[in-house]
């Protein structure tokens, strides 16, 4: 399978000044600078232990049943502002939580969700299922899968959201025991900077895929809520300086 997932594209904005140039170059120069502060990326955390279980389970079709991206910077954002997330017509809520474990403020332009974070804060990807299905969760931060480090994509296996229950994220995965918190820095800093399947043009986008998995609950009835389908142990790797 070669389809590249949430490999986000993001448009490049040319300005092109004609007459009189010469007294708005400040102006612009100003403005990008502003943009710069206010981009964030998702760097390597301290480590959290977190404990998961491998098993294997059988999507109910190739593609997702629903896909959402949500754009984050250090830019407030003007909007409505939601604490959750509906997703796959309600049945699955995604929200956002601090060290703290209370949920972060999200605000929604239109159709689109943005996040504001700061610099040195970390957070966690929190899902609730409020249906008697069972989903696959499968999670991207700045384009790279949380799992395995690796490029978005739709091979990727996922964590495993149980009828009625919550899935909680807090980092890209480096063991069976222990994941990197995800935490949020200037754009340099990101793990996708510092990994080579990473692209900065994906920096300050967090994508979330979910299939429907077919019901074979007596085979996970006893593991971790953090159990996914088999990946052979292909975690993260450290990002390299």
């Amino acid at each position: 399978m070669h389809t590249k997932y949430f490999i986000a594209i993001l448009s490049l904005l040319t300005l092109i000044v004609t007459g009189c140039q010469s007294h708005r170059n400040s102006d612009v120069a100003s403005s990008n600078t502003e943009s710069a502060n206010k981009s964030l990326g998702t760097q390597w955390g301290d480590g959290i232990e977190s404990h998961v279980q491998q098993v294997s389970m059988k999507r109910t079709g190739f593609y997702p049943i629903d896909v959402i991206t949500i754009n984050y910077s250090a830019h407030q954002y003007n909007g409505k502002a939601i604490s959750e997330v509906m997703l796959n017509n309600g049945r699955v809520g995604m929200t956002f939580l601090d060290d703290r474990g209370k949920k972060w403020p999200l605000t929604k332009q239109n159709n689109n969700v943005k996040l504001q974070g700061k610099v040195g804060q970390s957070y966690r990807l929190f899902y609730r299922n409020y249906s008697s299905n069972t989903y696959e969760i499968v999670a991207t931060i700045d384009g790279l899968d949380v799992i395995n480090g690796k490029a978005g994509s739709l091979s990727n296996n996922g964590y495993i959201l149980r009828p009625h229950d919550t899935l909680v994220i807090e980092g890209f995965r480096k063991s069976n025991n222990e994941v990197a918190a995800f935490t949020f820095s200037d754009s340099s800093s990101a793990y996708a900077n510092h990994n080579s399947e990473g692209s900065a043009t994906n920096i300050g986008v967090i994508g979330t895929a979910i299939f429907q998995l077919e019901d074979n609950s007596r085979n996970y009835q006893k593991l971790s809520p953090n159990a996914f389908p088999a990946d052979n142990g292909n975690y993260a790797k450290p990002p390299v300086y």
